[in-house]
């Protein structure tokens, strides 16, 4: 049985619960928050919603005994760099509940900051660090794909290459990883030269526009969620920059790994240029502050 569970029904929570129920992607799905009106209301609209569709999984709410036998943890709560005592102690709070449970699947995080979230995650879980991943540079790879492939004028499909470091802050465009069609993106491509200044402007100002206009991440967050979760589901060892714990720099960070059944597999090892190896010491720096400040809270306990 293919059983998921997400804590926090924002609008990331929600829309990923719709998402995996209308895709079938799930037989049960755990539903917990920490206003029990928002669960009972999410778990009638997803009842109802269910009702045109095919399949009708069962939900649970509010019942952390629930996540015992999931394979899937998605953790979704509100969080930020400007409230990061916030964030620790929530984080502290439901580790606690779901050590409890018996838990004992992959984690995949999505509160910011992400890599430092996602080691503390691991460490108050006291899971092996391949089960617990966050979405780390997914997102900022992907948008970096798409700026590439508008001005090459190919589809995103065809760009590979990462980003690495922390989600929205510290990133490293590794454009030395980058290729269009097997080509590196110094070469001229389509007729097209491509600018890597002008396409790391464009990448950002996407998110921009989207937290501009809505506020929030969600469509494509949960999208690569989604993804991510079918990598799990199926081994298909998928290559993603998610945060996990990469030995080099002593802590989490956004670099690209093997995702599987099992959570992060191999690393992938892409030689990086002495500037982008910079970026990302100079990220893990970062995350490696905020994880020392979370770590502080927890002995105030």
């Amino acid at each position: 049985m293919r059983t998921i569970g997400i804590i926090g029904l924002g609008h990331v929570g929600r829309l990923l619960a719709h998402h995996l129920i209308a895709t079938a992607s799930v037989d049960k799905l755990v539903l917990i928050d920490q206003h029990d009106d928002l669960a009972v209301g999410v778990q009638a609209d997803l009842d109802d919603a269910s009702t045109a569709l095919l399949s009708q999984p069962e939900i649970i709410i509010q019942d952390y005994a629930a996540l015992q036998d999931s394979q899937v943890l998605v953790i979704a709560i509100d969080g930020g760099d400007d409230n990061l005592i916030k964030t620790g102690r929530s984080i502290m709070d439901i580790a606690r509940r779901v050590k409890s449970s018996g838990f004992h699947g992959i984690v995949i995080n999505l509160t910011d900051p992400n890599e430092a979230v996602a080691g503390f995650l691991q460490e108050q879980l006291a899971l092996p660090s391949k089960q617990v991943i966050g979405i780390g540079t997914v997102l900022d790879t992907a948008r970096m794909r798409r700026a590439v492939a508008n001005v090459a004028q190919v589809s995103p499909a065809a760009v590979s290459g990462f980003v690495y470091g922390q989600h929205g802050h510290n990133k490293s465009f590794a454009w030395s990883t980058v290729h269009v069609n097997g080509q590196p993106i110094e070469e001229t491509i389509n007729g097209h030269k491509l600018d890597s200044s002008q396409l790391a402007i464009q990448a950002d100002l996407d998110g921009w526009y989207t937290e501009k206009g809505l506020g929030y991440n969600a469509d494509a967050v949960v999208s690569w969620t989604a993804r991510i979760i079918s990598a799990i589901q199926t081994d298909e060892q998928l290559a993603l920059p998610i945060a996990i714990f990469q030995p080099q720099y002593s802590t989490y960070v956004g670099f690209p790994a093997l995702i599987g059944r099992h959570g992060v597999g191999n690393f992938i090892l892409c030689h990086l240029l002495p500037v982008e190896e910079m970026a990302v010491k100079t990220a893990a720096d970062e995350i490696q502050q905020q994880l020392s400040y979370l770590r502080e809270l927890e002995g105030q306990e």
